[in-house]
């Protein structure tokens, strides 16, 4: 195993992710920022660390002593949170090992490579628990949801996985909308006015997903990336679309999958809404906890939500979209 590094840089809305790993993981770093500014104006840098070590007992470090609580249920895994030394520590088994510095805004990882699964564990699900808790210290606060605007103005679409975002997410993209995220977007506070920040990836789908859509076609006659769970696209090189990096809310549509035809969208009471988006909270530290529930009942509060049964129809459905954006 090689022990070469490289650092890379990335920008997000004023801050600069930079990040020093193996060639492989940085090979995932970058496929996954890509649409992320490589240039602009950098108030502050967060550091991430990579290690690669060969075996298990080559790890850096392991869970620190002293009392904890579970903040994330990592399946398989460990994600837990020092109250006194405000740190995470997170763990997938021997694969991957991480201590998480949120307030000082640097993370270290412990990698087990060359095993291929290990590289999204660490470059994906990791890495992004961290990046959302370190962003709420600096008033950035997360919604695991896909997202894409018109003429300033965004569409949230709020859901867990398996929820269909990524599905309505291309639907959007095919009817030609501005592209913010299929996953996860930030909301911020500010003087003009309550904004949704892009965090634009690149586009995971399933079979399913490729299925629906002729041109996606060409996906399911390759084999997935090893160690990844579905397929990737990129929406600009497939769709040509545009990334918006910052929009109004407009609308917020929460969907469930339908076995029907017809997709049906119903005006949703805020205090439900709420209830459905709680979960993107992670439980660490009080005032920066406070602070993200009072950013989502904001969200709410100031934004018509709906709710989606999503059928079959996704060309009428961005038709739908476009109107409760224009609305």
């Amino acid at each position: 195993m090689s022990n070469i590094k490289r650092t890379q840089n990335y920008g997000f809305h004023g801050l600069n992710l930079s990040v020093s790993s193996s060639p492989a993981i940085a090979t995932c770093l970058d496929s996954r920022f890509q649409m992320l500014p490589s240039n602009g104006e950098r108030s502050e840098t967060i550091y991430f660390d990579f290690e690669s070590v060969s075996s298990t007992k080559g790890h850096l470090f392991g869970k620190p002593p002293g009392r904890a609580k579970t903040f994330y249920q990592l399946e398989g895994g460990d994600a837990s949170y020092f109250e006194s030394e405000d740190q995470l520590y997170l763990s997938y088994g021997d694969r991957v090992r991480v201590l998480c510095n949120p307030g000082s805004g640097s993370a270290c990882f412990s990698v087990l490579e060359p095993e291929i699964d290990n590289l999204w564990l660490a470059s994906h699900l990791l890495f992004t628990i961290c990046l959302i808790e370190i962003l709420k210290r600096r008033g950035l606060y997360s919604l695991h949801a896909g997202g894409f605007s018109a003429n300033g103005k965004c569409l949230l679409i709020p859901g867990t996985s398996g929820a269909g975002k990524s599905t309505l997410t291309v639907a959007s993209l095919r009817a030609n909308f501005d592209y913010m995220s299929d996953d996860m977007v930030f909301l911020m506070g500010r003087p003009e006015g309550f904004q949704v920040l892009a965090f634009p990836e690149e586009l995971d789908v399933s079979d399913q997903t490729a299925g629906f859509f002729p041109e996606l076609s060409f996906l399911l006659r390759s084999p997935k990336r090893p160690g990844w769970r579905k397929r990737q696209i990129h929406p600009i090189q497939v769709y040509g679309a545009k990334v918006a990096p910052v929009a109004r809310p407009a609308a917020v549509v929460i969907p469930r999958i339908a076995q029907a035809e017809t997709s049906v969208v119903t005006r949703m009471d805020p205090d439900e809404a709420l209830l459905e988006m709680v979960p993107n909270v992670l439980l660490t530290e009080a005032n920066s906890c406070r602070a993200h529930l009072d950013a989502l009942s904001e969200l709410v509060e100031s934004t018509p939500c709906y709710r989606l049964e999503t059928g079959r129809d996704f060309d009428q459905l961005s038709v739908r979209f476009r109107e409760l954006l224009e609305s």
